[in-house]
């Protein structure tokens, strides 16, 4: 009788610990996978989650912006090569960004999660460019929207083939991310939340167009692709201080915000 109580005990012992294993590798390398759709201030995104082990995960995706505009009408003064004095400028989102994530479970019995990983994508967040002809043709290459003086030139040169005056706002293509959240990546249901909220560090955005400016070094008057320095920005219209002015808050924003909700469904 002795024995048979044991060798009961003993079953229903196997019994319940395989159960605990179980129930503790619910999550192994890669034995699930899901889909989600994120909206978020990256924008719109899908990807793919799978588990690591119980306390990790890792997603893989895409998110973009949607090609958003902004306009605005500035006063470009009076020279020969151009054909009007004022200006429309529009600026469009070029957000769109391969995204590597990998979360950390701390809890067992939480679903809150700490975040690392990288958005990797375009060099360009903003591309900004003229809406209507500005710069008589026969200037096209050489003039543009003067942002120094006549002592000091500095020109945003427009393009020799379409005459047109384009800059873009550039951040690093590389941004890594951290960030916390709530709700798993592979969901223990067929259908799971989740919310995340971190930070890009995507470096120090700089305007690039091309510009025609003394060279520090050689003395001469060269035209090529660079950085707009801010600090050579000394045309007194009130538009081009604006410009001068909003670079210098834009350097500030060295990280960028990132909130997201996640919507993902089990498919193994």
């Amino acid at each position: 009788m002795k024995k048979l109580f044991f060798i009961c005990l003993m079953v229903a012992f196997s019994i319940t610990s395989s159960y605990a294993q179980l129930k503790s590798d619910e999550y192994r390398f890669f034995n699930h996978l899901n889909a989600g759709i994120t909206l978020g201030t990256d924008g719109i995104g899908i990807d793919v989650a799978a588990p690591l082990t119980y306390n990790f995960a890792v997603r893989a995706g895409y998110s973009f912006m949607p090609k958003f505009k902004y306009s605005k009408r500035i006063d470009i003064g009076d020279d020969p090569a151009l054909t009007r004095s004022d200006v429309n400028i529009e600026g469009k989102l070029n957000m769109g960004d391969f995204k590597l994530l990998f979360d950390y479970y701390p809890f067992r019995k939480s679903s809150f999660h700490v975040t690392a990983g990288a958005y990797i994508g375009r060099g360009t967040a903003v591309e900004a460019v003229n809406t209507e002809p500005f710069v008589e043709k026969s200037y096209w290459g050489t003039s543009g929207l003067e942002l120094g003086t006549a002592m000091e030139p500095y020109t945003i040169v427009s393009d020799a083939i379409t005459g047109d005056v384009k800059a873009e706002l550039k951040v690093n293509s590389f941004k890594p991310y951290l960030g916390v959240g709530f709700g798993r990546a592979v969901s223990k249901g067929r259908i799971g939340v989740q919310f995340d909220l971190g930070v890009q560090f995507w470096g120090r955005p700089e305007l690039w167009t091309n510009i025609k400016a003394i060279d520090n070094e050689t003395g001469m008057i060269e035209t090529y692709y660079r950085k707009v320095s801010k600090n050579r920005i000394t045309n007194p219209g009130k538009d081009y201080q604006d410009v001068r002015d909003a670079m210098k808050t834009i350097e500030k924003f060295c990280v960028y915000p990132v909130l997201t909700l996640r919507i993902n469904g089990r498919i193994f």
